[in-house]
C-alpha cells in the first residue's frame, strides 16, 4: 500500500490545497526537462525507492524511474481507505509523460482501480496525453479535477525553460476541450518568472483563463530550489533574481487579476510574512 505516500511531498503544509494531505507518486524523475523545476532536489533527499546515488547523475529531465512491481501495488492498495479524500497526482513526476503512459498506462490503470471506491483526485500535468482518459474525468467528474500547469502563453519563452513539455497553448486547449466535455478544470500559474514584461503577461494569460471559467487559479513566483537559477542562466534565460519583495508585487498583481476575472483562486506566497 505504497502508492499513496503523505504530503510532504506536494508541500500540502504549505497550505495549496491540492490535496486532502495525500500523493500518488509512481515515478521518480521527469522528462519535459524544466529548467525551473526543483522537485529533482525533493527526489534526491528523499530518494523512498533508495536508488543508488548514480541514478541522479544525468541530470534532471534525463532519467525517469518507474516504481518496482507498480502493477502489483496498484492491485493491493486498499483504495476503499482513501474514500472520500482528495489525492494529488502527482508530486515527484508528471503522471501522464508518454514514457509513463504508453504502454502500460499506468495513470489510467490508477484512476480506474481508485475511483470506484470513492477516492478523490487532482490531476496535475504539464502533458496534453491526459486527454486519453478524458471519459473517466467526464464519468467521476465529482471526484477528478484535471489541472494543469500553465505559466505564460509565450510558447518561444516556454521552449527554453519547458523544452520538451507540449507549448502552454496546447496545455490550454486540453483544458478547454476537457471542460467542453463536461470534464472539471483547474489552471495553476506557475512558476510565474520575473521578468520584463511579466505583468503583460500574466495580462493576457488571465485573459485566456477567464474563457475557460476554471474552478480554481493558483499561481506561484519562480522559487530559488537547489540549483535551478543557475541552470537557467546558464541556458541563456533572463529573469529577475526572486526576491521577497518581487514575490509580494506578483502576488498582489496576480490576486488583483482574480478578482478582475472573478475567478476563484490563491497565489501561494513564498514568504509567509506575506501569506494570507
Amino acid at each position: 500500500m505504497v502508492l499513496v505516500i503523505s504530503s510532504a511531498l506536494s508541500e500540502e503544509k504549505s497550505g495549496k490545497g491540492l490535496s486532502t494531505g495525500w500523493a500518488v507518486n509512481f515515478a521518480i524523475g521527469c522528462t519535459h526537462g524544466c529548467l525551473f523545476c526543483y522537485v529533482q532536489r525533493i527526489a534526491e533527499k528523499l530518494n523512498p525507492w533508495r536508488l543508488p546515488k548514480n541514478a541522479f547523475e544525468r541530470g534532471w529531465g534525463s532519467y525517469l524511474y518507474t516504481k518496482p512491481n507498480l502493477e502489483e501495488e496498484i492491485a493491493k492498495t486498499p483504495w476503499h481507505k482513501w474514500r472520500g479524500e482528495v489525492i494529488l497526482m502527482s508530486s515527484t513526476h508528471d503522471p501522464y509523460l508518454p514514457e509513463l503512459y504508453f504502454p502500460h498506462k499506468w495513470p489510467r490503470r490508477i484512476l480506474e482501480a481508485a475511483l470506484p471506491h470513492g477516492v478523490g483526485f487532482n490531476v496535475l500535468t504539464r502533458s496534453t496525453l491526459a486527454l486519453q482518459d478524458l471519459d473517466l474525468f467526464i464519468k467521476y467528474r465529482e471526484q477528478v479535477r484535471l489541472m494543469s500547469s500553465i505559466p505564460t502563453l509565450d510558447d518561444g519563452f516556454a521552449r527554453v525553460t519547458e523544452p520538451k513539455a507540449p507549448p502552454p497553448t496546447a496545455r490550454l486547449a486540453m483544458l478547454k476541450k476537457a471542460k467542453a466535455a463536461g470534464a472539471r478544470i483547474g489552471v495553476i500559474v506557475a512558476p510565474i518568472i520575473p521578468r520584463a514584461g511579466w505583468r503583460q503577461d500574466l495580462d493576457k494569460l488571465f485573459r485566456a483563463i477567464a474563457e475557460l471559467e476554471p474552478e480554481v487559479v493558483y499561481g506561484e513566483m519562480l522559487h530559488p530550489r537547489g540549483s535551478n537559477l543557475a541552470i537557467m542562466r546558464e541556458r541563456g534565460v533572463q529573469f529577475w533574481t526572486p526576491t521577497k519583495e518581487l514575490d509580494r508585487a506578483v502576488g498582489a498583481y496576480f490576486e488583483l487579476l482574480l478578482t478582475e476575472y472573478n475567478l476563484n483562486g490563491k497565489y501561494w506566497y513564498e514568504w509567509d510574512k506575506y501569506n494570507h
